[in-house]
């Protein structure tokens, strides 16, 4: 049974081998997770770039449409004032078609210029019918209550207001920064696009349309991209339209990132704000989209939250997936490599060393296990099966020699007896000789 050991080469084989995968997939993986992170933070980022910009046409289009409805009035009022066909009353039913039309107009109105629609300014009485306010001028506003229906009122013009200034200085159209209505008492958060109205070379007036803001709020707050992201709108002087709280509303843009946004609204070029965090949205990003308005020479700026968590979550996502696959990876390695060195390397070295070990205590009769391999281990075996011969040809010959110096030995014993008998037999002889010749010569 293979058993690991600390001192083993099949533990340090495996150990060093490990450790080796180990450390390249460590490496690799964090290589890998860096790109996979790049790659989602830009298709993320992309993904927020097309959503603003289709957030953007989606809000130009819808602007657009008022801004051409309030250009088409003031042609329609021009025309039909400079061939004498219109009087206050006709005026007031042309601008109310685009207060009952347009979802996202809150009101329509014309603002005459002092005593320029039919020089009656100063004599008629206030009448709500035809437009006319109580000092005799013509100003009517068509406005939407906040039931859905709509209501005629007047109001008094004030010719310094962005409203009517803007419009009226450029003579062309216009629109203002967000505000607050207050001649209905309904205080609506609006702009207005406004249009010069001409008529014989001289203004009579300016007309336009009132963007309400809050069915404009209310539209982009209920989108939701990447899940717990969010799309918020700022003007062209970076006052808030659609804002991160109501409390914000029509308040200038301030904090992190205030200087990109006003950058973005003056150069028209996209801009992203990092490492954000506000109320319950954890760590984001905000992606800043400026766009112009079509005929109005305006330019707002969306928005887009992008959550971290919206890059981070497919990143962990794949940073799990990929620790789990190495980790079966290295398993599986690991297991192959045990099973390698059991049955390549450790089985057939402990018959190595069990044929060395017999070698070892004397024993030449056994030939060597694993000849039959082709690879290193065969070739030890081979060579040991030589030297087990070497070892048995020189037991032999040690035996023969032995063998031959026990006979030689034996030999020069037998020699050394026969030479002391025949000595002793000889000297018998000579005593025997010798008495006999005494005896003789007695």
């Amino acid at each position: 049974m293979f058993k690991f050991k600390a001192k083993s080469l099949a533990t340090k084989l495996i150990v060093v081998t490990g450790g080796t995968i180990a450390l390249v997939m460590l490496a690799s993986n964090t290589v890998l997770i860096g790109q996979t992170q790049g790659r989602v933070a830009e298709l993320v980022y992309s993904g927020a770039d097309t959503e603003a910009k289709s957030i953007a046409a989606d809000i130009a289009t819808d602007i657009g449409q008022l801004a051409s409805a309030a250009r088409s009035m003031a042609g329609v009022i021009e025309q039909g004032h400079a061939g004498g066909h219109f009087d206050r009353k006709e005026v007031v039913d042309i601008i109310k078609a685009n207060a009952e039309k347009n979802t996202f107009a809150l009101g329509s109105w014309f603002a005459e210029e002092p005593n320029a629609f039919d020089g009656k300014s100063r004599e008629l009485p206030e009448d709500l019918a035809t437009g006319t306010f109580k000092d005799g001028s013509f100003d009517p506003y068509w406005t939407k209550r906040k039931d859905g229906s709509i209501a005629l009122s007047t109001f008094e013009p004030d010719y310094k207001a962005e409203w009517y200034a803007l419009a009226a200085t450029s003579g062309k159209g216009a629109m203002t920064q967000p505000y607050k209505e207050t001649s209905t008492g309904e205080n609506f958060t609006m702009a207005s696009i406004a249009y010069p109205v001409m008529s014989g070379g001289k203004r009579i007036g300016v007309t336009g349309v009132d963007v309400s803001l809050k069915a404009l709020y209310e539209k982009l707050s209920q989108l939701r991209p990447f899940g717990e992201g969010r799309v918020l709108l700022v003007s062209q002087t970076g006052n808030w339209i659609v804002a991160p709280t109501e409390e914000l509303l029509m308040k200038v843009y301030d904090g992190q990132g205030a200087e990109l946004v006003q950058q973005a609204l003056a150069t028209g070029k996209p801009a992203r704000i990092e490492n954000l965090s506000f109320d319950e949205l954890a760590t984001f990003d905000r992606v800043v989209y400026p766009f112009a308005l079509p005929d109005v020479n305006t330019t707002w700026a969306v928005l887009v939250d992008v959550p971290r968590a919206a890059i981070n979550a497919p990143v962990n996502e794949q940073t799990t997936m990929m620790i789990i696959g190495g980790l079966i990876v290295l398993g599986t390695v690991l297991a192959g490599l045990y099973f390698a060195v059991r049955f390549f390397v450790q089985k057939p070295l402990t018959g190595l060393v069990n044929d060395v070990t017999m070698l070892g205590k004397g024993v030449y009769t056994q030939p060597i296990a694993g000849q039959d391999r082709s690879d290193e281990t065969g070739a030890v075996a081979k060579a040991l099966e030589g030297f087990r011969h070497q070892l048995a040809d020189t037991k032999r010959l040690e035996a023969e020699a032995t063998n031959q110096r026990q006979l030689t030995e034996a030999e020069r014993s037998r020699s050394e007896a026969e030479r002391a008998e025949s000595s002793a037999l000889q000297r018998d002889i000579v005593a025997r000789l010798g008495d006999g010749l005494a005896q003789l010569s007695s």
